[in-house]
């Protein structure tokens, strides 16, 4: 299957002539190629969104015009779920079952959400000031230009939809450069466009690796950019869109805290933090790959931990009995065999998992696995591992169990488990993190903002306040009199008469 990328409303060719193999992660066989673009095809990509915003063939559309495209998409889409769900699940390595509502579902609940958000651009400005004998000011908001979204390969449609949707609910144009490891979904979001109507170059998808990337961020005729991937990505992003000081929201890295309590119901927590650390093999940003345990309950936590993840199904993606799928590459793999070695040699021991899983050939799977005797300053605790492993770290009071979570360069997510709800909320609220739940994990919403702190990002996506990242602010003052004298510049003494 040869896939395209989608360029000013038709599919095209790469200007290289060049294609990249597309890996089903569950056998290792490849099954697809897309183009394997550079910055020929990501200045094509630019113009086209430039041209589309220039002309206000969207931009100047009504929000209430802009609010029904997105809700037609949403339908559309919906009505591709039995095709969607297999597509994605196979390029992602996401078990199918919970693929439906994961990274299928889910995000198509958001779009009908994200289109509401339109309606934020309603009223075009309002007055912050009124002097009838000078004049009048109002605040307008406005969309920036053309937006650039770069999705990562866990969650394609949904991250796909994330960064498409807020952007052009506020009028913009975008550019779409989804992971080459799992470029599918995004093709079918941009089909799905073309089905519904949305005019050539609102949407466009453009294949590629560092090539593409560098020259999106860097392109002058780009006023903003989308990331969710790696810090060290991140970073470099930071870099290259600071030489044309472009606005930029990015969703990094995570090693998210599950602060489990001494009051709490040890079934929920332990169930609650296998399935945060394992779901999808571990390769979700906000994974709570850190378990801290109060010493009274390390033992108990400890043999129900062993009991429940030896419980946990690895196999095919495509496969319902499956828990949890494969990496998405074997050098994931290895990165997460390597971080396990590293842990063994600092003093760690595995309570469960650690090795590939016998019997399960061709594709890229690794046991899910726990470690115990870990301490915070370990690699495993430090960096974000990206695999399922969840490290158990023992702690004895609330203030300690504070400052272990909180000892990381990230602060995306963190769960915090207990009975008593006033001392739970205490302690969630001392966490440094964007999102921090209490009894539960990963309840996104998305009318509350997402993001992180420190190295886990900059800005936030969802809600009202992710919307509004896709304008620009403009004070607009308008002179009510034609009194020359009554101007501040009457004040200096011009001999003018």
């Amino acid at each position: 299957m040869r896939e395209l990328s989608y360029i000013n409303g038709q599919w095209t060719e790469p200007a290289s002539g060049r294609w990249r193999p597309v890996e089903d992660p569950s056998t290792g066989e490849y099954y697809a190629e897309v183009p394997d673009g550079d910055a020929d095809d990501a200045d094509r990509a630019v113009a086209a969104a430039r041209a589309a915003f220039d002309s206000g063939v969207w931009s100047g559309l009504r929000p209430e015009e802009r609010r029904e495209h997105l809700i037609r998409l949403a339908g559309a889409l919906s009505g591709r779920s039995d095709e969607l769900i297999p597509l994605i699940s196979r390029d992602a390595g996401c078990p199918i079952r919970l693929t439906d509502m994961f990274q299928v579902g889910t995000p198509i609940g958001h779009l009908y959400d994200f289109a509401d958000q339109a309606l934020l651009l309603q009223a075009r400005g309002y007055p912050i000031d009124h002097h009838p004998s000078f004049g009048h000011s109002e605040v307008r908001r406005e969309p920036i230009g053309v937006c650039v979204g770069f999705s990562p390969y866990n969650f394609p449609l949904f991250m796909n939809i994330w960064k498409m949707a807020p952007a052009v609910a506020m009028g913009n144009t975008v550019v779409l450069k989804p992971s080459p490891l799992t470029p599918l979904a995004a093709n079918e979001l941009a089909r799905a466009c073309e089905e519904v109507g949305f005019p050539p170059g609102v949407i466009n998808v453009v294949h590629g690796d560092a090539a593409v990337g560098e020259r999106l961020v860097g392109h002058p005729g780009v006023n903003r950019v989308s990331f969710t991937g790696s810090t060290a990505v991140g970073r470099r992003i930071m870099e290259v869109a600071s030489r044309s000081v472009k606005r930029v929201t990015l969703e990094l890295g995570g090693k998210s805290p599950s602060v489990v309590l001494d009051d709490t119901d040890l079934e929920l927590a332990v169930r609650g933090t296998v399935f945060a650390s394992m779901v999808h093999a571990g390769q979700a940003c906000v994974c709570t790959t850190r378990m801290l345990v109060p010493s009274s309950r390390y033992d108990e936590t400890v043999d129900l931990l062993r009991e429940r993840v030896a419980a946990v199904r690895v196999g095919p993606a495509d496969d319902y009995a499956s828990d949890i799928g494969p990496l998405i590459s074997a050098a994931q793999r290895d990165k997460v065999e390597a971080y396990v070695a590293s842990a063994l040699d600092e003093g760690a021991k595995v309570l469960v998992g650690g090795r590939r899983p016998p019997g399960l050939s061709g594709g890229h799977y690794f046991e899910p696995t726990v470690l115990v005797d870990v301490t915070n300053d370990m690699r495993v605790a430090q960096e974000e591992i990206f695999g399922p492993v969840l490290s158990v770290i023992r702690y004895d009071t609330d203030d300690e169990a504070v400052a272990i979570a909180n000892d990381t360069v990230y602060g995306l997510g963190a769960v915090v488990w207990g009975d008593d709800l006033t001392r739970a909320r205490s302690v969630a609220g001392r966490i440094q993190a964007g999102s921090v739940w209490v009894n539960d994990f990963a309840v996104i919403s998305s009318k509350a903002p997402f993001g992180g702190y420190k190295q886990s990002g900059v800005g936030r996506e969802l809600s009202a306040e992710g919307a509004l990242e896709y304008t620009e602010l403009k004070h607009l003052y308008t002179a009510l009199d034609k009194d020359r004298d009554s101007r501040p510049y009457a004040l200096i003494c011009f001999d003018w008469d």
